[in-house]
């Protein structure tokens, strides 16, 4: 038997592995909540993010009573992550959204920053595929501050300022209207929670009503 048709036999028994493995997380974790789902009288907005989305989503929520019903998909998975984009589809395949408010940035630090280019590159086209009539609306990422000293931005502000230039880029090239909680929270430490990554309560207050205010200019 010649050796190229002996390799390529080889080869063929072989499961192909995925030149995308995840980098995982040590906890990792998805949370999916779609309020008034039994109900089609009002636009539907999605929002889509981390624990910092799941921090301000019932205050946006109560903001958009009457206006809107409001779901949320939030998880620790970065859009570098190749399977992402099937979570968030769990989701568009079930329900029309006529208004998607999204971000992801605090996670997948294992992913560099091109990685990262290219998986919030391919979660714009999977949102723009299967959500073809929704309005999409990307927030900034919020920094992380020092928990020794919350005047102090954290060891991983420098990067989250990168993925927010990256973002910038590819919503501009989307003509994706951005909505800047970076900026929002920029100035005030006293938001912080003492973890120096979540926030307290006037913190969460503050990024639901710009959210709220943000999400309401484009309902239908």
């Amino acid at each position: 038997m010649k050796l190229p048709y002996l390799v390529a036999l080889l080869l063929m028994s072989f499961p192909s592995v995925s030149a995308a493995e995840p980098v995982r997380e040590r906890i990792e974790w998805i949370d999916i909540w779609v309020t008034n789902a039994d109900q089609d009288d009002l636009p539907r907005v999605l929002l889509v993010g981390d624990s910092i989305v799941r921090g301000y989503f019932a205050e946006t929520e109560k903001r958009l009573s009457g206006k809107a019903a409001c779901a949320r998909l939030t998880t620790s998975k970065c859009v570098s992550d190749p399977t992402f984009n099937e979570d968030l589809q769990l989701l568009l395949k079930q329900y029309k959204f006529d208004v998607i408010h999204f971000n992801n940035g605090l996670h997948g630090w294992g992913y560099d920053e091109e990685q990262y280019r290219e998986g919030l590159s391919n979660t714009v086209a999977a949102l723009k595929k299967h959500a073809p009539h929704a309005k999409l609306i990307w927030a900034t990422t919020t920094p992380d501050r020092d928990k020794s000293d919350l005047q102090k931005f954290g060891k991983r502000a420098e990067r989250v300022k990168d993925r927010n230039r990256i973002a910038a880029e590819i919503m501009k090239q989307h003509s994706i209207p951005s909505d800047d909680l970076f900026g929002l929270v920029e100035n005030h430490p006293d938001w912080q929670s003492n973890d120096g990554v979540h926030f307290n309560a006037q913190g969460k207050e503050a990024q639901a009503s710009q959210v709220a205010e943000t999400i309401q200019k484009h309902l239908p």
